[in-house]
């Protein structure tokens, strides 16, 4: 058995607030894996016209907006004029748009709460372009735009070592995570919805004008981490958005900004994969005794004190002991962990 002593606090050490990607830690579970060789309807659902903030194109699901091509999603915009039937107030309405691209999203039955969401994307750069990678709330209208991480936004006219990671909420429900919802530093989005708080910064990022980057996120109960090539670029904690989302990629154009002549059309964002991943824990046989937090999958705790009164105990073939909080970890010396078991220790802080 191992006896150990030791204390994890974030002001004793900045290093440990790196994160834990899929490719570092064996406690993801693959969930979704697609190389986007074809576009399965069980899986993914094409938009055809999605009125999204009043921009100036209409999404279609033609093969000339998207498709799949040699093992990756092409998402193009284009400069054309494009006439489309809609609907408004009970009337039929013809409305004849100046662009036009594509949107993909994840079906209900590919909705995640909480994980590693994870793409390999090459984007366009040029003004008026505003490419994306993003989750959003379920479709119960009632929480409409409640709840969204933008896993990335990309604006074309701002340099293309420019991306947006941006929070937008309509609540700020902060549960268990024991957070002052008034000191967050909240900014209204009055563009959105003067309900909506904003938690958004812009971070540096490698050129990704026509050049592969994997971008990805982290999402707990408690914080939201984002990673481009496998590095943290933002820590944050979590405001509130704790519901299934549903996983977006489009290729938009800017209503702040249209294209000008210098836009290059058509232009495309390339999806290589999407990968979705979840925490798995293996509790299978350990006598938890009497934890003082939830050992429940897909759960970090704020704050984890194992030992005295609470204990690992037992003998092989107990498994590894995964512990993982977002501001301290305390071992007392009667902890136990089995022989040739591996205790793995997680301390993200929240900014």
């Amino acid at each position: 058995m191992i006896r150990t002593f030791i204390r994890i606090f974030l002001f004793a050490s900045w290093t440990l607030a790196a994160g834990q990607t899929p490719a570092a830690d064996p406690h993801w579970h693959l969930v979704l894996d697609e190389p986007f060789d074809t576009l399965d309807p069980a899986v993914w659902k094409v938009a055809h016209h999605f009125d999204h903030y009043g921009e100036p194109q209409v999404y279609t699901n033609r093969v000339e907006n998207i498709r799949t091509s040699d093992g990756a999603l092409v998402i193009t915009a284009r400069k054309e004029r494009y006439r489309y039937k809609e609907r408004s107030a009970g009337k039929e309405l013809k409305r004849t748009y100046d662009y036009t691209s594509g949107w993909l999203e994840t079906t209900a039955d590919h909705y995640i709460r909480y994980g590693y969401l994870e793409s390999r994307i090459k984007l366009p750069h040029g003004t008026g372009f505003w490419p994306a990678f993003w989750t959003f709330v379920g479709d119960d209208p009632a929480r409409h735009n409640s709840a969204e991480i933008d896993i990335f936004e990309m604006l074309g006219y701002y340099p293309s070592t420019v991306m947006g990671t941006n929070l937008h909420i309509g609540y700020c429900d902060c549960g268990e995570n024991d957070c002052d919802c008034e000191h967050l530093n909240d900014m209204m989005c009055p563009e959105i919805d003067p309900d909506i708080l904003c938690h958004q910064l812009d971070v540096e990022i490698p050129d990704y004008e026509n050049t592969y980057h994997t971008y990805a996120v982290e999402w707990s109960p408690s914080k939201i981490i984002w990673y481009v090539n496998g590095k943290m670029v933002r820590n944050s904690a979590n405001p509130g958005i704790i519901d299934p989302v549903r996983v977006i990629l489009n290729l938009a154009i800017s209503p702040w900004k249209l294209p000008d002549r210098t836009t290059p059309f058509p232009s495309s964002m390339h999806v290589d994969y999407v990968r979705l991943y979840q925490l798995r824990f293996d509790t299978g046989g350990m006598d938890t005794c009497n934890y003082d937090f939830s050992f429940i999958p897909d759960r970090v705790m704020k704050t984890i004190s194992v030992g005295g009164d609470s204990c690992v105990n037992g003998v092989p073939p107990f498994g590894d002991v995964t512990l993982r909080a977002t501001e301290g970890i305390e071992i007392r010396g009667d902890f136990q962990v089995p022989q040739g078991a591996q205790l793995y220790l997680d301390v993200n802080r929240e900014e």
